[in-house]
């Protein structure tokens, strides 16, 4: 009996690691240039309070999920 023989390379899976790595990396760009843009706007004086307080809570956010994704990432990492 012949058994069909499996690819070598599985194209769907790298696909999707290219995939998740290019989004996860060029978000986590993004999300800092926009946390680093923030923290410059809640340094400024002539700002409202409120906008200040704003983008410091934006600032948090923003580190929290960068922080998240890399704790995902390791925990991804681990599991494999």
């Amino acid at each position: 009996m012949n058994t069909p023989a499996s690819p070598l390379i599985d194209w769907h899976a790298l696909a999707q690691v290219l995939l998740t790595s290019v989004a996860t990396g060029l978000g986590l760009v993004v999300l800092f240039c926009v946390g680093i843009y923030s923290f410059s706007l809640s340094r400024r004086g002539d700002s409202t309070v409120t906008l200040r307080t704003f983008n410091r809570v934006a600032v948090v956010a923003i580190g929290l999920v960068i922080i998240a994704t890399a704790v995902w990432g390791f925990i991804v990492i681990v599991s494999k």
